[in-house]
């Protein structure tokens, strides 16, 4: 999945979503949250059987996959809670389909973020040690924690922002500045079966919309 165009991958994950709203329910989004769900499994490398088991892609995309179950579990719980069980499956499937559209994607940001945690708890640690050389100490009573809290958090967030600036002047550098076209150097590959598959997906939205208010029942 993630050898896809970025254009396909939204594609994908808008027109599962509207389709599990358009097409008629349950089997609508029953068969929209089955897709969605299989695409969790993709993301990463190619799964292969390897000597010691699954292979990186398929660990990848066993955890989106968990990450996909467990967000739309409470969504289910609530539902369930409120209506009965035919609205419940209903409504439970188009937000599996929702979640699971858009939860391979937002893992990579995710991922992204969660990154720079350690790198924060490494400059933290720095820090302290640094102040203990000084004499200024973390422990003691619930006062002292707070004075060392502040006289950490004070230069954290000043050496995350000076950082911040540096990347920010070296991607000025490089060009990425507003006003100015990119020219990417390895522009990722968009065959023409990648386009046909995109207007494929816009044109069977347009057509389960339109079939919807025209034909009778199907809803």
């Amino acid at each position: 999945m993630s050898r896809l165009h970025p254009f396909t991958l939204l594609a994908i994950a808008g027109a599962l979503p509207a389709l599990a709203w358009i097409l008629a329910a349950p089997v609508g989004g029953g068969w929209t949250a089955t897709v969605a769900l299989a695409l969790t499994l993709t993301p990463g490398a190619s799964p292969r059987v390897t000597s010691t088991g699954s292979s990186p892609g398929w660990r990848t995309g066993l955890v989106v996959l968990r990450t996909a179950v467990l967000t739309v579990a409470p969504f289910w719980l609530f539902l369930l809670l409120l209506h009965d069980v035919p609205t419940t499956i209903a409504i439970g499937l188009r937000i599996t389909t929702m979640v699971a559209s858009f939860v391979w994607l937002v893992a990579y940001l995710l991922a992204a973020t969660l990154s720079a945690v350690p790198l924060l708890k490494a400059r933290a640690q720095r820090i302290v040690e640094a102040q203990r050389c000084r004499g200024l100490s973390p422990r003691g009573g619930i006062g002292a924690r707070l004075r060392a809290l502040r006289a950490l958090a004070l230069p954290l967030v000043l050496s995350a922002l000076h950082e911040v600036d540096e990347r920010a002047l070296a991607l000025e550098t490089r060009g990425l500045v507003p006003g100015i076209r990119r020219t990417p150097l390895a522009p990722p590959p968009d065959p023409a079966v990648e386009r046909a598959v995109r207007w494929v997906l816009l044109l069977a939205c347009l057509f389960a919309l339109v079939r919807r208010f025209v034909v009778p029942g199907f809803s």
